[in-house]
């Protein structure tokens, strides 16, 4: 018989990444390529998402001070104390984080990548199967429970990585604004590792409906945005910062949030970091989590929280 952590994965729908990549190329309008493929992985798991929907559907409101995400901001703070966990997952990942500045490694990281040293993962994706107490806060009930709600499905814990920024004076990339590309919809949750200030080049966003406001203004349909450009709109002067203690952090449709970090940084930053996408986006994130078995350590997982790691 197999036990519960050796259940093997429920069916994902094919990676659809490279072929995104190289539609990409085209200069195909993204609605479109979101559609396409989209409906292509709908066809290879329909009654997965049939349950999924149907789970999340069943959902209860939070309470009056939980979690949630709303149509208009789709963006929300959290404090250590509202999500069950997270003072112990954000002091895991600063031990890890110290274990890896003390093999001396750091210098090699960096070398690495050299095209984004403001942003470096320390573990990524399946690495994550080493680590199942992290795997576990990132299907915590409060916030799985928010994106589900939001999504109006069970999504998946596509991407997850713990990023370390060293200190930096650049200016680039995804430190300028822009909106995560993959889906028309998802999820991103950050969690500060450590005390972040204003000198550890804090996550900056914009809530989504005035974010939106801004991105019709200037005609944007997708790439970098400079703070000029946004400050035009009027947007620059509702822009949030995602300080806080060590557990503390924030939930946001990345999708529809202009945000930037890891700017200006005079103080090193960690951040844990996953993406909650539909069993059916578009194409997939850099650092994927599809694990081809469930992790010891997790074999008490409730239903919506192995659906969520992509097991039945």
């Amino acid at each position: 018989m197999t036990s519960p952590t050796q259940a093997p994965a429920l069916r994902r729908p094919f990676n659809a990444r490279p072929i995104y990549r190289g539609l990409q190329l085209l200069a195909l309008p993204r609605s479109l390529l979101h559609g396409v493929l989209s409906a292509a992985k709908r066809m290879t798991v329909r009654e997965q998402i049939e349950l999924r929907a149907q789970l999340a559907q069943a959902l209860p409101a939070p309470g009056p001070n939980g979690i949630e995400l709303d149509e208009e901001r789709a963006c929300r703070r959290f404090q250590p104390d509202e999500v069950p966990g997270a003072e112990e997952t954000a002091r895991r990942c600063l031990e890890l984080y110290d274990a890896f500045r003390a093999s001396g490694e750091g210098e090699a990281l960096l070398a690495r990548n050299r095209n984004k040293p403001f942003l470096l993962s320390l573990a990524a994706g399946n690495e994550f199967a080493r680590h199942p107490e992290l795997l576990r806060f990132a299907v915590a009930r409060p916030l799985l429970e928010a994106a589900s709600r939001y999504l109006g499905t069970v999504p998946v814990v596509e991407g997850i990585a713990l990023w370390w920024t060293p200190p930096n004076e650049s200016s680039k990339s995804s430190q300028t604004w822009h909106i995560d590309e993959l889906a028309p919809r998802q999820v991103k949750v950050q969690l500060n590792c450590t005390e972040v200030t204003a000198e550890q080049g804090p996550l900056h966003y914009i809530a989504a409906s005035r974010s939106e406001q801004a991105r019709a203004a200037l005609g944007h349909r997708g790439g970098r945005l400079s703070d000029a450009e946004v400050d035009g709109t009027g947007a620059g002067r509702e822009v949030e910062r995602v300080l806080g203690p060590a557990g503390s952090g924030v939930i946001l449709d990345s999708s529809r949030c202009l945000h930037y970090g890891s700017r200006g940084n005079v103080r090193d930053r960690l951040v844990l970091t996953f993406h909650y996408l539909p069993l059916d986006a578009p194409t997939e994130t850099r650092y994927s989590l599809q694990l081809p078995v469930l992790p010891p350590g997790c074999e008490d997982l409730d239903e919506l929280q192995r659906l969520a790691l992509g097991f039945g």
